[in-house]
């Protein structure tokens, strides 16, 4: 018999709409915090009840944090397990395949695809996890496992390093989780090739949220001379040199991205 998941409780001045209307977090402040609330383990999924005890989704919880709950599902009966994340993954899926050719993307954005807490970096057959949250390095076996099973993706590393893990209390850890990585990856993108290292690169090997913002330096950089400061891996200026610029230098404080420019 499934046991049913512990209750935690807004305080009576907390501000239930704003959850109802998708604000995802609830704040240390805003939640009771009686001894069998802060007894929870870091990561526990819990039934979140306004002040009048009505139900108003399944959350994780982490007494040790000051965003002490983050709300995964709206609906309180929801069970959080490998098929729930599955499916989570596969909406995020389908929205990048609509916008990108080639399987080298955001592929979730934490709160953004459902999965608070969690980025994951798409580089073709290999993917990056990054839990930040409690929730998510309770469940990484999980992430990876319906990670696989919706993407294909034969290669999942676990970059587990950053400030906000530090926030949530998590120590830091990198690990091939499945398969291996014979060096850097390949990613085009851009009308460049850039070179990915999954393990010992900053963040998870390239910053894909700032995609939209090379190409558009790129539409700019025709017949120019480009300085790429805070370069990492060249994003600027490969994008720039695609793009039909004269030269480009690029700066970085860390030689070994450079060397990958």
């Amino acid at each position: 018999m499934t046991q049913s998941p512990p209750i935690v409780r807004l305080r009576p001045k907390a501000e239930a709409r704003a959850i109802r209307h998708g604000f995802p977090w609830v704040y240390a402040d805003e939640l009771v915090t009686d001894r069998r609330t802060q007894a929870l383990a870091p990561g526990t999924i819990a039934v979140l009840e306004d002040a009048e005890r009505r139900p108003l989704g399944i959350v994780t919880v982490n007494p040790a944090s000051k965003i002490i709950a983050r709300v995964l599902d709206r609906d309180a009966g929801a069970v959080i397990g490998r098929d729930w994340i599955a499916a989570r993954i596969a909406c995020a899926l389908a929205l990048r395949e609509r916008l990108y050719e080639a399987p080298f993307y955001r592929l979730v954005h934490a709160e953004a695809d459902g999965l608070p807490g969690v980025v994951i970096d798409r580089f073709g057959a290999a993917a990056v996890i990054q839990p930040n949250a409690a929730w998510a390095e309770a469940m990484i076996d999980d992430l990876a496992g319906a990670l696989a099973a919706v993407t294909g993706v034969t290669t999942i590393v676990k970059n587990g390093t950053g400030r906000a893990r530090g926030l949530e209390g998590l120590a830091e850890e990198t690990a091939v989780l499945s398969g291996a990585l014979d060096g850097p990856v390949p990613v085009p993108m851009n009308g460049a090739t850039y070179m990915a290292d999954l393990l010992g690169g900053q963040k998870t090997g390239l910053f894909f949220d700032q995609r939209e913002n090379h190409a558009f330096a790129a539409r700019l950089a025709n017949g120019a001379r480009v300085l790429d400061v805070f370069s990492h891996v060249g994003g600027f200026a490969l994008a720039a040199l695609a793009g039909g610029a004269v030269s480009a230098l690029a700066v970085d404080g860390s030689a070994a991205a450079l060397e990958l420019a």
